[in-house]
C-alpha cells in the first residue's frame, strides 16, 4: 500500500493499493458513513430530459459509503454510496454511484470522525508485507499454495500416481513429474512477484523438488519436514511455525498461533481469555484486552447495530492499545473463530469468569 497524503486533522487519507491484499485490506477499513473519493465512469444521457444519446463519461466523485463489495483473493473492490461531490454540470449529487477501485488505482478515504492508530499501523505495515509459496509433496500428492494476509490460497492440488520402487520406470516418471512441479512453482511466483518458496514433505520426493526449483531459477528456498503432503501437509507445515519462520510479519501464522493459546488458556487459566461478543466487549470495557481477535465479515455485517457496535469494540481497543487481528474466511483458523462467537481475545490479567455472560 501505497500512502500518498495524509491529513491528521481532517481525517483524509489518500492511498494507491498495491496488491490484492491491499484491496482485501481496504475492505475491511471503508465503512458505512466514510467518504470515499475517486476517479470513476459514470453512464450520462444527453439530450431534453436525458432522451438522447448516452456515453460513459470519466469524472472524479466522492460518495457516502453505503456497503462495500469483495471477493476473496480479487485485485477488485466495489463501494457503492451516495453521490456527495462531483461534477455539477452532470447533476449526479444526491444519486447512488459505484466507484470501483483496482490495484494502482489512486484513491481518497475520509473519516470525519478520524483515522483509529490500529487501522493506520495496519494500513503502514501493509508497505512490507509479503508473500510466500508453499510445497507440501509425498509419494501420493502435492499441492502448491499460497500464504497471503488475507490467508492460504490453494493453486495446486494433484495426485502423484508414481509406480512402484520395482518399476524401471520410476526414476524417468519422478524427474518428470518434480519438474513439472518446480515449473508449475516459478509459473506462479512470476506471475505473483513471489521470491520465496517453503518446500515439506515426509520423504525424499521434495529434495527432487528443491533440486529441480535450483536448476530453474534462484528463489530462495526453505526445506522442512512434514508427515504429509498435499493440502493438509500446508495446513501443517503453517501450524508447526515453518511459514512463520520466513515471513515473521505475517499475521496469518500469528493467529494460528493465538488460536492454540487461546485453546490452552481456557483449559488451564479461563480467567485470562474472552470469547464472544459479550464477553470481550465487557474485557474491553476493562481496559483487559492484550490481543484481539475479529472476524473481518463482523465488520460488515447486514445488521446495523452489530456494525456500530463492532466499531465501538476496536475504537476501545485502540485506546487501550490492544493489538488487533482482523481474520478473513479463507484463513486456515475461520471456522474455529466462528465457533467461538466470531471474536475471541487474550487478556492482560484475569477477569473472574462470574463477571463473564457465557461460561467456558
Amino acid at each position: 500500500m501505497k500512502i500518498v497524503e495524509y491529513d491528521s486533522k481532517h481525517g483524509v487519507l489518500k492511498l494507491i493499493p498495491e496488491s490484492s491484499d491491499d484491496i482485501w485490506l481496504l475492505s475491511l477499513v471503508i465503512k458505512p458513513g466514510d467518504l470515499v473519493r475517486g476517479r470513476t465512469f459514470r453512464e450520462v444521457r444527453f439530450g431534453e430530459r436525458g432522451s438522447g444519446r448516452s456515453s460513459r463519461i470519466p469524472m472524479v466523485l466522492t460518495i457516502r459509503v453505503e456497503n462495500v463489495d469483495f471477493q476473496p483473493f480479487s485485485t477488485r473492490l466495489r463501494v457503492r454510496g451516495v453521490v456527495v461531490e462531483g461534477p455539477e454540470k452532470f447533476g449526479v449529487k444526491g444519486k447512488h454511484h459505484t466507484i470501483t477501485v483496482d490495484v494502482g488505482q489512486e484513491i481518497t478515504i475520509i473519516k470525519e470522525g478520524g483515522w483509529p492508530r490500529q487501522l493506520l499501523e495496519k494500513l503502514e505495515k501493509s508497505r512490507f508485507r509479503s508473500k510466500v509459496i508453499v510445497v507440501a509433496v509425498d509419494y501420493d500428492e502435492y499441492a502448491i499454495g499460497v500464504v497471503q494476509e488475507q490467508g492460504l490460497r490453494i493453486v495446486v492440488e494433484e495426485a502423484l500416481r508414481l509406480p512402484g520402487k520395482d518399476d524401471p520406470s520410476r526414476s524417468e516418471k519422478l524427474v518428470q513429474t518434480t519438474t513439472t512441479i518446480a515449473k508449475r512453482v516459478l509459473d506462479i511466483a512470476k506471475r505473483e512477484s513471489i521470491g520465496s518458496v517453503i518446500v515439506v514433505g515426509p520423504g525424499f520426493v521434495k529434495e527432487y523438488v528443491v533440486e529441480k526449483l535450483k536448476e530453474l531459477d534462484g528463489l530462495k528456498i526453505v526445506v522442512d519436514t512434514v508427515s504429509v503432503g498435499g493440502v493438509a501437509g500446508i495446513h501443517e507445515a503453517i501450524r508447526r511455525g515453518v511459514v512463520r519462520r520466513v515471513l515473521a510479519e505475517l499475521e496469518l501464522a500469528e493467529v494460528i498461533e493465538l488460536v492454540g493459546e487461546f485453546e490452552k488458556l481456557i483449559v488451564k487459566e479461563p480467567e485470562r481469555v474472552a470469547y464472544g461478543i459479550d464477553d470481550v466487549e465487557y474485557a474491553l470495557e476493562q481496559g483487559a484486552v492484550e490481543k484481539l481477535v475479529l472476524l473481518d465479515e463482523l465488520l460488515h455485517s447486514p445488521d446495523p447495530a452489530m456494525r456500530e457496535r463492532v466499531d465501538k469494540m476496536l475504537k476501545m481497543a485502540d485506546r487501550i492499545s490492544s493489538k488487533i487481528y482482523l481474520v478473513g474466511r479463507e484463513h486456515p483458523a475461520y471456522l474455529k473463530i466462528k465457533g467461538l462467537g466470531g471474536v475471541f481475545a487474550i487478556l492482560r490479567y484475569p477477569l473472574p469468569r462470574n463477571t463473564l455472560s457465557q461460561q467456558p
